[in-house]
């Protein structure tokens, strides 16, 4: 079934098959970097709810960083080839960086946050 006139019209946009293949690039780099946001944010909140069961201060800074990375995604559209690469390794890569702190510095209290649920839920 072959593809309707729109489709054609659509990717002409781009000027060609190369402009159409470089906007899928841009636009799968800022899904990939906001998804890896996303799951740097999540892992951040189960080490800032460890924390706060223990009793120590929340981890703002490190949600700043995310957030500024987050702001920062869309930028990428302004970028094509290897500068695209740079700052798609520039964005997902401070994020990275964070959690990598984040587990060096807050596993064990992650850990004992994970035992302690599930002991809750073998006593309920």
């Amino acid at each position: 079934m072959p593809f309707p006139e729109g489709f054609y019209l659509w990717v002409a946009r781009w000027e060609g098959i190369e402009g159409f293949l470089a906007t899928l690039e841009v636009g799968a780099n800022m899904l990939c970097s906001a998804a890896d946001i996303i799951f740097v944010f999540w892992f951040l909140r189960i080490a800032d709810l460890a924390r706060g069961e223990e009793g120590l201060p929340p981890i703002r800074w490190r949600y700043a960083v995310l957030a500024v990375c987050l702001v920062l995604t869309p930028a990428l559209l302004f970028f094509q080839g290897p500068p695209l690469m740079v700052w798609t390794s520039l964005i997902l890569g401070v994020p990275y960086l964070v959690l990598a702190g984040s587990v060096v510095t807050d596993i064990r209290g992650i850990v004992r946050l994970v035992r302690r649920r599930i002991e809750a839920r073998k006593a309920a």
